[in-house]
């Protein structure tokens, strides 16, 4: 009995003394994880405060840091906040001709027609430029330098509405020429564009209002031959005045069906003195041209000498798959004829108009532009690109008093001229056209195995790439 008590009081005395140990040690233990989840926190701490550091420091050296991308819309290289871009682009045009008849100034050939490389970009953000030249077949250098070099101008656009453009590029005149030669709905522009200014250098004042719905263009130029181009004025020291308002009334509205008609109007004026222009047919075979000599009485000469006018209303309508196109110009000259001591003055009206009218058959829309296939050919994927189709009438008519003192021998007073055409866009960067183009003359000065003498039947093929 005594011996269990004793026990008992020996386990009652350890208890005792034991609970005061194990609250110690529980105390320490909290405390050392309460130390170890400071630690902890100060680390998680010092490691998101260095991720928020390389996240910033990765941010600013994204904003230093510039971009470069290639694809089908060409090479651009940015700077990181796009304030300075260059892009490299170009096109290339690989072209067959064959005609029909023998009474021909050309011969069935391959050509390479046009072959650009270009360079355009922006730097501090409101000063766009571009550079194009031309490597085609053809072209040779001259003094007015008016083939290699195409375009070469900056525009500055703080503001859409307002913007001036300095340098070389086309004049606000004509639609068509106004189109990109990528972008050509035949192998050939229509009959206007040959009555029309080309590239020129000068300053024009342009901007778009209305929400793009209308725009403006208007400047001073050195002034051109119809259908041509220059880079420097040698012949006088008058200027051209030229200007465009174009229209797209519809293109905001719930109307889709309208959204894609627009109507315009170009315009030039100013005198000129020099070279006049030469006529072409579709398949690029001279069909008028004015006498061409040193003046004297056996071989006289005729030159552009006082106003020259120019009128352009012009327009098209795309919806869906449809597209119309059409365009007038009135070239108004004023030219003299010098034979020996006999001079003969005239003010002359050549006019030319076309109209157009296309169709994809593949479903994707038509526009202006080039149409985008919604497959490309892929023989693994089963695309088959974009197919259009396309037919023309044309008219070009020389003034009836240019004939017969101003005239050379076998021009056409006038030549009609309707084709066919059919596209094929294998992808963003490559099409094929196909073209059939039959001319008619009307009688002028018309010399027997001319040119004139006989309706032109020419078969055009173009390959072209472009990026």
């Amino acid at each position: 009995m005594k011996l269990k008590t004793y026990l008992l009081l020996a386990a009652l005395g350890l208890h005792s003394i034991s609970q005061p140990v194990r609250a110690d040690e529980t105390s320490d233990a909290i405390g050392q994880l309460k130390s170890q989840v400071e630690e902890l926190t100060q680390k998680i701490k010092a490691l998101e405060r260095n991720r928020e550091i390389e996240k910033e420091a990765a941010e600013e050296k994204k904003k230093a840091t510039p971009t470069l991308s290639a694809g089908a819309d060409g090479f651009w290289f940015r700077s990181a906040e796009t304030n300075f871009a260059l892009r490299i682009r170009g096109y290339g045009q690989f072209d067959g001709r064959y005609y029909g008849g023998t009474a021909r100034a050309a011969r069935d050939t391959f050509t390479i027609r046009r072959l650009r490389l270009g360079l355009e970009g922006t730097v501090y953000q409101n000063y766009d430029y571009k550079v194009l030249t031309d490597f085609g077949s053809g072209i040779t250098s001259t003094p007015a330098n008016n083939a290699f070099l195409q375009d070469a101008y900056v525009n500055i656009h703080y503001w859409p509405e307002f913007q001036v453009q300095l340098g070389k590029f086309k004049e606000p005149v004509s639609l068509e020429v106004l189109q990109s030669d990528a972008n050509l709905l035949f192998v050939e522009r229509g009959f206007p564009t040959q009555l029309a200014p080309n590239r020129d250098v000068g300053i024009q004042f342009q901007g778009d209002l209305f929400k793009n719905r209308l725009s403006y263009a208007a400047g001073v130029f050195n002034g051109v031959p119809d259908g041509g181009s220059g880079d420097v004025e040698t012949t006088d020291s008058e200027k051209d005045f030229a200007g465009r308002i174009f229209a797209k009334p519809f293109k905001t509205t719930d109307i889709a069906a309208l959204q894609g008609l627009a109507l315009g109007v170009g315009a030039s004026y100013g005198r000129q003195d020099g070279a006049l222009g030469t006529y072409v047919t579709p398949g690029r075979q001279r069909f008028f041209s004015y006498l061409s000599g040193a003046g004297a009485l056996a071989t006289p000469n005729v030159a552009a000498a006082g106003e020259h006018l120019r009128l352009a209303p012009q327009g098209y309508w795309y919806w869906k798959q449809f597209g119309l196109f059409g365009e007038y110009v009135l070239s108004r000259q004023q030219v003299k004829r010098v034979s020996g001591a006999t001079a003969n003055v005239a003010r002359l009206d050549n006019e030319a108009w076309n109209v157009a009218v296309s169709y994809v058959l593949t479903g994707e829309d038509n526009a202006f532009n080039t149409p985008t296939p919604l497959h490309p050919v892929s023989f693994k994927e089963g695309g088959w690109g974009a197919w259009e189709v396309a037919a023309r009438y044309g008219e070009l008519s020389i003034d009836n008093g240019a004939f017969p003192l101003f005239a050379s021998a076998g021009s056409a007073r006038k030549i009609s001229s309707w084709g066919l055409g059919l596209n094929w866009y294998l992808n963003k960067n490559l099409k094929f056209n196909f073209d059939y183009e039959q001319s008619l003359f009307d009688a002028g000065t018309v010399k027997p195995n001319t040119v004139t003498s006989q309706d032109e039947h020419v078969f055009l093929g173009r390959a072209q790439f472009a990026f």
